[in-house]
Formats: C-alpha cells, structure tokens, sequence
C-alpha cells in the first residue's frame, strides 16, 4: 500500500468542505460554531433523559424542514425514534403534515451488534441511490453492551472499529454523522466518574458532546473536544416544539 503525504495547501482543502448542520438551538449552534459539522463523527453522550435523542431528532427535523430536498438516516438502535415526537418538532416550522419529514427520513433498525456494524456498509450503498448528508446512530452501545457482557476489553475493540467506520464514512462522504452514547461509573483514582460506555471510542470522535440533566425541562450541553473551538457550555430547555433558548 503506498502512503501518500498531503501538502498543507490539500489539507486546508479537506477542511474547507466542511460544512455544518444547525440544531435549531440558537445556544447550542453558538457553542457548536454554527451547528453539527461534517466530516467526521460527533459523539454525544449522557445519562438517562438528558435530552441525547431530543437532540437527534432536532437535528433532523429542523435540517430537513431547511431543505425540502434533504435526506437523512436514522439508525435507532435504542427503539427511540418518535414519529410522534417528530410531529410536534415540525409544527415549530410550519410543517402541518409530519409526513413531509417522515417521508424523507431513511429508517433503520439493527437487532444485533454485527447488523449495526454492518450498517457503515449500508450506508455506502444507500448514498449511491439516496445521497443524504445526516446520519444518526441511538445509540451507539446498547447492543454491544447486552452481547459482551463482562467481556469489556473486547466491547470496547469492537466499538472503537466501529467508530472508526462511521468515521470513514463521514469523511468519505462528507456527511454529518452523530453517534449517541449512555454513562457508566468508573473509578478514578480517589474519585469517580461518568464516562460513556464507548469510553475507548471518545480518541476517535473529532467533537464530543456531553449532555447534563438539570432541574425539570433545563439540560446543559458541554462542549469538551473539537479540532477548532474551544471548550465550553450552554444551557437550554427542552419543550414540546424542540430545544429551545432559555
């Protein structure tokens, strides 16, 4: 295999492609410098109910009542994904038929952590007869998860194999892709922390999100890894039309 090395000249032509889909939430496009970028995998990640499939869904639907033409592809590996929920999001734009977005939603649910591997595949294939330029994984270790059981070392490899496809998908096509993960407790040193479960994962996302239940309908999004921003939060509320300012 030969290497071939990029001269800066190509490597500012890489990042010029790059373009960014907004949430719709004028907070966090702030802190995201204009919303989702492409190119490369954004991880989200949380406990329980802090508001990471809300923001999957925003992101679609706010992107696809923008452009009437848009396609995106939901993975719902968690059973997430509310057409319902979809319905109210879209009434925030004007949109009195739900189905005008639905419609333009490619939907696939994987039952097994190899068909979700297995999907990075998929997707290529869809591109050629559907190019789209959203992609959503909810979430990203569920599945895994229940498979491996005790066996963590091995969980982790194949997460961070699959990360690494979903990342080489995003760069390939040029599409945004947003993968979700949940929380587990590890001990660090004399203390302890939440970290996802895809831990080993976190090296290969380009722009990591973690998301922070607060009092009632509140949620805080923390910025904490980007090649360009800096790190930071903004805080938001969660409502029936979406993600909203406070």
């Amino acid at each position: 295999m030969e290497l071939r090395l990029l001269r800066v000249e190509e490597l500012k032509g890489l990042w010029s492609r790059v373009f960014s889909i907004p949430t719709g939430c004028k907070a966090l496009d702030r802190l995201l410098g204009g919303g989702l970028p492409s190119s490369h995998v954004t991880l989200v990640y949380g406990e329980r109910s802090s508001g990471k499939t809300q923001l999957c869904h925003q992101a679609v639907v706010h992107h696809l009542a923008s452009d009437p033409k848009a396609l995106a592809v939901y993975v719902d590996v968690d059973l997430a994904f509310s057409p319902e929920r979809v319905a109210s999001m879209a009434k925030r734009y004007g949109i009195s038929s739900p189905r005008d977005v639905l419609s333009r939603v490619l939907y696939y649910k994987p039952t097994t952590f190899e068909e979700q591997d297995r999907v990075v595949d998929l997707l290529d294939e869809v591109y050629e007869r559907a190019p789209h330029d959203l992609v959503v994984v909810d979430s990203l270790s569920s599945l895994a998860r229940g498979e491996y059981g005790a066996a963590v070392v091995e969980m982790q490899r194949a997460l961070s194999s699959h990360v690494r496809r979903l990342q080489g998908y995003a760069s390939r096509r040029n599409v945004v892709v947003i993968a979700t993960d949940n929380v587990r407790l590890v001990k660090a040193q004399d203390r302890e922390v939440l970290l996802p479960v895809s831990s080993q994962a976190l090296e290969l996302s380009i722009t990591r999100l973690r998301l922070v239940r607060g009092p009632g309908n509140l949620r805080v999004c923390r910025l904490e890894a980007s090649p360009i921003l800096p790190e930071g939060e903004v805080a938001f509320l969660i409502k029936e039309e979406g993600l909203v300012d406070l």
